[in-house]
């Protein structure tokens, strides 16, 4: 069987199957691991960035920098925990431009900067194909994690943000738009949703960040819970973008908002958070349904793959 066969995800399932189990720590199949420590429990995540596959070649290096950085925070932020160290590896061309890696870390350390974020070390090695891999270890009160797997028969599902926008912005800069320097901005430099998953850790079940499309991180949420979700077609805060129909704004990556699912007599709570929009309802079954005027949009090759 081929890669291409299996997929990404039957491949990281095919990976899942074969490491022990243990109640004393959480590995594979959500946003962070979960490791014990004292009162606490430390949140790690890994990224990997490939020039051509998850950036332009002439992504401007402070953005990129910030990027590198700001979706692993994300991962953190989904969890609803605090990210606090990481680990910084490149692999460079050696023909490239001292410069170009100084704008880079201006970008990287100014992010970090924003969430107190310590740079700790990492590795560097040579390359014909930018490669930047980064490591975070955040923290949360022992027990305090948010995970993809808590969601419950009755929950109501919410996002914050617009849905759609990074995925517009990417499809401009490809196209070379000179307009939408905003949606272009939203896909180049993501704010991860800290602030806002720690508004609503009290009342959530599960949680995910948004990094490859709504349908698809939603079906996440209820493979690793056994359940199914209803989203809401018209409840959907879609983004505003003239040039992309809304299925591909459902299924375009790198939105890094937050769904999160949460017990319905906390709705009126929820609704007086900012920032956050209730779009659905977790139900029995086993995969996300969209329904527009009542019937299942149909979604053909939904959500970013590697493979």
């Amino acid at each position: 069987m081929k890669l291409e066969e299996l997929g990404e995800f039957g491949l990281i399932e095919r990976i899942r199957k074969g490491l022990p189990k243990s109640d004393d720590f959480l590995g594979v199949g959500d946003d962070c691991a979960i490791i014990p420590c004292g009162d606490k429990e430390l949140l790690v995540s890994v990224d990997t960035l490939i020039e051509g596959v998850h950036f332009l070649k002439d992504t401007d290096p402070y953005l990129l920098g910030r990027k590198s950085l700001s979706v692993n925070i994300s991962d953190i932020a989904a969890m609803a925990g605090l990210p606090k160290w990481a680990f910084l590896s490149l692999s460079l061309n050696k023909s490239r431009d001292v410069s170009w890696i100084d704008t880079f870390m201006s970008g990287f350390l100014d992010i970090a900067k924003e969430f107190n974020v310590f740079l700790l070390g990492g590795d560097t090695t040579s390359s014909d194909v930018l490669t930047i891999s980064v490591t975070i270890i955040g923290e949360n009160e022992k027990g305090g994690s948010i995970k993809r797997s808590g969601a419950k028969v009755g929950d109501l599902v919410a996002v914050t943000g617009r849905i759609g926008c990074s995925y517009a912005g990417l499809l401009a800069l490809e196209n070379g738009f000179r307009k939408y320097n905003e949606l272009k901005l939203t896909h180049l430099n993501p704010y991860p949703k800290v602030k806002e998953a720690l508004l609503i850790k009290e009342y959530a079940t599960a949680m995910i960040d948004i990094s490859d499309g709504l349908v698809q991180d939603c079906n996440h949420i209820c493979e690793e819970s056994g359940v199914g979700m209803k989203l809401y077609w018209e409840r959907i805060p879609f983004c505003y973008a003239d040039f992309v129909n809304k299925e591909d704004m459902l299924c375009g990556g790198e939105d890094y908002e937050l769904v999160v699912c949460f017990d319905r007599k906390f709705e009126d709570k929820v609704k007086d958070l900012d920032g956050f929009t209730i779009i659905g309802e977790v139900v029995q079954g086993s995969r996300v349904s969209v329904l527009k005027d009542g019937i299942d949009v149909e979604l053909n090759n939904c959500g970013f793959k590697h493979f």
